[in-house]
């Protein structure tokens, strides 16, 4: 049914729903066809729009932006419970194909060990029909010594058995075992193919959920304007703008006062080594982060006069306090060693330079306008972790695949510090990694890279600092 008619029946059925009459068309004809339940549904919110007053109907369009807003953040940790799920499924395919190839030699070797074993039993008989029994020994002997060579030699053919028995029965066992790992890795790919599966069909329906409360969302939206209109004798379009531009202010607060919570939260003091972030930034900090908590923030014409100019003659004292690894009281000359390893460390500020850094924030502004993908790696799309992951290593840079990963591996710096390239780490408890559903390229100035969600292309958009981890991470 057209929109446009589909809401002029809705209306009705919303009049009859408040005066307790029957639904009538334009001109006075009643509907001939009963309603549905989706117009039922419908009509009912249509009446409990009308009901409401102005702060009624912002209250509802604010839980509306929550409802989404938690809804979106379902489909996030949907994706990355999908992604860690393939993840150990290809872990699990490879462990399986390494057992099969474990087996196949061993087998091999079992092959070769009873060969072996069938050569020795043949050098006995042989002997054995040649008179080298033990009475055949003493009988045919000229003298001791023919018996002492016999016996000699009877000896080393009984050890060459021996040992060939022994080795055949190790080599057994060891193909045995070979064998079992092999089927109990087989189980385990079945195991973590059936749980890729079923994260899948969750991500699925989590999306397609999210796609009916938008769709919902819209038309309840629809109304409340339209109520909000007729509160106030403006128009629907006044209204949107109305509610468009109160949402960005609370936004814009909501947003304020995430940042600060996550300053607050990650001091640059806190990380080993942070300090040598902050040497390392150069030319690449970003003025907006640099001015963080636990930072001096550059001032006006007044800088370098007076008490400001002995403070900057001084050297500044909060380097020199994070640079050493505190309470290790071994200091360590450089936490960046090369070669890089891999995978990168756990502590310090990652092993990424600052060139790095900008390569992989190229790579992943590259892909901006790429579709999102489930569990993406650029076939077509990306998902968050998937770009992420790409673009570092597309810099010379290894890091996990999985954002979860990502962030326990990475170098943890805080957020007054980050430059571009670093990640920003987005959960549902931002005191447990394993509630980690998204992540981001720091873009430098206040932006970010991202592949955010099924529906939405790669993007740049401003930093989200709700929900943050408490560090950025820099591999």
């Amino acid at each position: 049914m057209p929109r446009t008619r589909r809401a002029a029946r809705v209306a009705s059925w919303a009049v009859a729903a408040l005066i307790g009459g029957a639904p009538v068309a334009a001109g006075g004809v009643a509907w001939a066809e009963p309603p549905s339940d989706d117009d039922v549904a419908a009509a009912h919110a249509a009446a409990d729009a009308a009901a409401l007053d102005v702060a009624g109907a912002q209250a509802r369009l604010d839980a509306i932006r929550a409802e989404l807003s938690r809804a979106e953040a379902a489909v996030q940790t949907a994706a990355e419970d999908y992604a860690e799920a393939r993840e150990a499924l290809a872990a699990a395919t490879r462990e399986t194909a390494e057992a099969r190839e474990r087996a196949d030699r061993a087998q091999r070797a079992e092959e070769a060990a009873r060969g072996t074993l069938a050569e020795a039993y043949r050098t006995t008989a042989r002997a054995n029909a040649n008179g080298l029994g033990p009475l055949d020994v003493v009988a045919g002997a000229r003298d001791v010594g023919d018996v002492v060579s016999t016996e000699a030699a009877q000896r080393a053919v009984d050890r060459k058995v021996a040992g060939a028995l022994a080795h055949q029965a190790d080599v057994r066992s060891a193909a045995r075992n070979a064998d079992a790992r092999w089927l109990a890795a087989r189980v385990a790919q079945q195991e973590a193919g059936a749980v890729a599966e079923a994260a899948f069909a969750a991500a699925q329906r989590t999306a397609d959920d999210l796609t009916a409360r938008t769709s919902a969302a819209e038309d309840e939206r629809d109304r409340l304007f339209a109520r909000l209109a007729d509160l106030r004798s403006t128009s629907v379009e006044l209204e949107r703008q109305r509610e468009a531009d109160r949402q960005e202010r609370a936004a814009a607060a909501r947003e304020a006062a995430a940042r600060e919570r996550a300053e607050d939260a990650a001091p640059s003091t806190a990380p080993p080594g942070a300090s040598d972030a902050a040497g390392d930034r150069g030319d690449d900090a970003d003025p907006q982060a640099a001015a963080g908590p636990g930072r001096p923030r550059s001032g006006g014409a007044g800088d370098g006069a007076g008490a400001d100019a002995e403070r900057v003659a001084e050297p500044d004292p909060q380097p020199t306090r994070t640079r050493e690894p505190a309470p290790d009281p071994a200091p360590r000359p450089d936490p960046k060693p090369d070669p890089r390893p891999d995978p990168p460390p756990v502590s310090g500020v990652g092993q990424g330079s600052a060139a790095q850094g900008r390569e992989a924030l190229a790579w992943a502004r590259s892909k901006i306008g790429t579709p999102y993908q489930w569990g993406g790696e650029g076939n077509p799309g990306y998902d968050c972790s998937g770009l992420t992951s790409g673009a570092w290593n597309a810099a010379g840079v290894w890091i996990t695949r999985t954002s979860r990963s990502q962030y326990l591996s990475v170098g943890k710096v805080s957020y007054d510090q980050m430059r571009p390239g670093d990640l920003i780490f987005y959960a549902n408890d931002t005191s447990d990694p394993s509630t980690i559903r998204h992540v981001a390229i720091y873009a430098g100035g206040g932006m970010m890279v991202e592949a955010p969600r099924p529906g939405i292309h790669v993007r740049e958009t401003p930093v989200r600092w709700d929900e943050v981890m408490p560090y950025a991470g820099r591999p």
